[in-house]
């Protein structure tokens, strides 16, 4: 795609996307514009297949907190008033992914396709640890602390259940498949990697919850850039044979 198009489509992207989560109410003001300022730099630095990438997270998270926001209001577990995401969240969760887009630019050769599969990575974590928190807590079979498999409160740093990892693996694995087609414009084997990363990166978000968060030794959103980084650093080592 032409430079001279480029440009309006990212901007275009990076603001219809953040305009309408607002108006859908899942981000806040703020929120907003964190997203649209962050979605246009990985757009215009990296590609706006990746801006569009980027854009499927928020689609997979909202469906996630729609379908089981009642459950979780009735428990008071829901994010903000009506289950909005702040500029922190934001930043949680796309703050790594700008990063690597930023290398990316400044890359060539091998390292471009290695740190695409990163970027991916990164955002399969989100998709994961998103999911598993939305449809998690509602499970009624329990919770257990992943550090000790106690039984604990559901919302709980550290607690995760059989639902929440089942549904996270799967949304994991369906955000890989679409994020490949779309970064990559192809479709291999390879998606497993970032799906595999996402998975990873979302149990170790609940062990970081556990160990370092519920001790006060770790913000929330330190968590997610903590664990995303992880995620996108699995990612790109076990593509970089293959690269």
């Amino acid at each position: 795609m032409e430079q001279a198009l480029e440009i309006p489509l990212v901007i275009a992207l990076a603001f219809g996307g953040s305009l309408l989560a607002w108006r859908f109410r899942f981000l806040t003001p703020t929120g907003a514009a964190a997203a649209a300022a962050l979605a246009t730099v990985i757009g215009l630095a990296a590609s706006p297949r990746w801006t569009v990438a980027l854009l499927v997270f928020p689609v997979i998270a909202f469906l996630a907190t729609i379908n089981y926001f009642k459950q979780k209001e009735e428990r008071g577990l829901q994010e903000g008033e009506h289950g909005e995401r702040s500029h922190a969240n934001v930043l949680g969760v796309a703050l790594i992914p700008a990063a690597i887009s930023v290398a990316y630019a400044l890359s060539s050769g091998r390292a471009e396709d290695v740190l695409a599969v990163a970027f991916v990575s990164a955002v399969a974590v989100s998709t994961a640890d998103t999911v598993a928190s939305e449809v998690g807590v509602t499970d009624r079979h329990g919770t257990w602390m992943i550090t000790t498999l106690e039984p604990c409160e559901p919302g709980l740093n550290g607690g995760v259940s059989r639902l929440g990892i089942v549904s996270s693996l799967g949304y994991s694995v369906i955000y890989s498949i679409v994020a490949w087609a779309v970064v990559f414009d192809s479709f291999g084997w390879q998606f497993l990697i970032p799906a595999a990363a996402g998975m990873a990166g979302n149990l170790l978000d609940s062990v970081v919850g556990a160990v370092w968060e519920n001790r006060g030794k770790i913000s929330k959103y330190g968590v997610n850039r903590l664990t995303q980084l992880a995620g996108a650093a699995m990612g790109a080592l076990l593509y970089a044979p293959f690269a």
